[in-house]
């Protein structure tokens, strides 16, 4: 299923990518009682659980980002797998462009899913666009809260 939307924010673009690179900021983006993990090569290792009826799924998987060589751009690839609940894969185009004084964050792809996971999904297709914008709106509170910290100063 195809993923696209666009998020404004007052942050300034290297502050959004240091916290699409921030393993604390990124973990508040995946249900409660996920965990992750920042890997040597700069990819983050993660586990959500979730629920769904009686049955309990635990997906691990790894979130990698890229920069495209484009400016603040990045590449978003997630792949999940568990053994008898099926796999997930999600691949965005992030671009993060300053106009003005506000930052747009735009993002693009595609997520699909096989197996359990997948039947799961398909049910709930036309929410998938929104759970994103939430997760990554979430992010933008997270970057501005950042933003708008007062620095401390030594005397």
């Amino acid at each position: 299923m195809e993923l696209s939307g666009q998020i404004r924010t007052p942050c300034p673009p290297d502050l959004l990518v240091a916290v699409l690179r921030d393993p604390v900021a990124l973990a508040q983006l995946l249900p409660a009682g996920s965990k992750m993990d920042l890997g040597v090569d700069g990819s983050f290792a993660f586990s959500v659980t979730k629920s769904i009826g009686p049955i309990r799924l635990t997906l691990p998987g790894k979130l990698q980002l890229t920069p495209t060589g484009s400016g603040h751009d990045q590449v978003m690839t997630v792949h999940a797998a568990h053994l008898i609940g099926g796999k997930v894969d999600l691949s965005l185009d992030i671009t993060i462009t300053a106009v003005g004084q506000t930052t747009h964050l735009t993002y693009a792809g595609d997520l699909t899913a096989s197996g359990l996971a997948g039947r799961v999904l398909q049910e709930h297709r036309g929410r998938a666009n929104s759970v994103l914008k939430a997760a990554l709106t979430r992010l933008k509170l997270h970057a501005e809260a950042q933003m708008n910290k007062p620095h401390i100063r030594s005397a």
